[in-house]
């Protein structure tokens, strides 16, 4: 008896996790849509998709090479110019996200080396902040974290420069579900 609950309780885990991942899909797969239209590909960021994120949570990827003047929390033009498309994207689907959380992430530090916190919290701040000034994005549905090192790219060398990144990571909203015709 106590291994058929199990089994049960397993399934039903199993089966809401997987529910709860279909309600977005539709939502998130317009908005990379979005996104692949209006940012030219060589610029375009990329999905992290190997997050262990709640149902709902889809992660942009932006190398610092992309986005910012070389060693600065500085925007380059070119940098502008894709965030200026990415915030038209979620313009464009502003009725699916609830809320944006923009992350700067540093290489892993090394022993015996200063960590890069500052640098991350920078870099984030200034995308937050060019998003809302520029991009249009009312302020209340942005957050920003300094990872620093502490979050590595997996299967990448730890010297590896694409470890310094941005990662834009949208919470879609149960609206989102529910206009899909997805939701009970």
């Amino acid at each position: 008896m106590l291994v058929m609950v199990f089994f049960v309780a397993t399934l039903s885990a199993v089966g809401r996790v997987s529910w709860e991942d279909l309600r977005y899909k539709e939502a998130q797969k317009a908005f990379a849509q979005a996104v692949q239209s209006l940012i030219p590909a060589v610029q375009r960021p990329s999905i992290n998709v190997g997050k262990n994120d709640p149902p709902g949570t889809q992660r942009w990827v932006f190398a610092n090479s992309t986005l910012f003047t070389s060693g600065k929390a500085t925007l380059s033009a070119s940098g502008q110019a894709t965030l200026t498309r990415f915030a038209q994207a979620l313009r464009q689907k502003d009725d699916t996200w609830r809320r944006i959380r923009v992350e700067g992430h540093t290489r892993p530090t090394q022993a015996q080396q200063a960590d890069r916190w500052e640098d991350a919290t920078d870099r984030a701040a200034a995308v937050a902040r060019f998003l809302v000034n520029s991009g249009r994005i009312p302020p209340y549905f942005i957050a920003t974290a300094g990872r620093g090192g502490q979050d590595p790219l997996p299967q990448i060398n730890l010297n590896d420069a694409a470890h310094a990144r941005i990662e834009i990571v949208l919470e879609y909203s149960q609206r989102a579900a529910t206009q899909t015709g997805a939701g009970p």
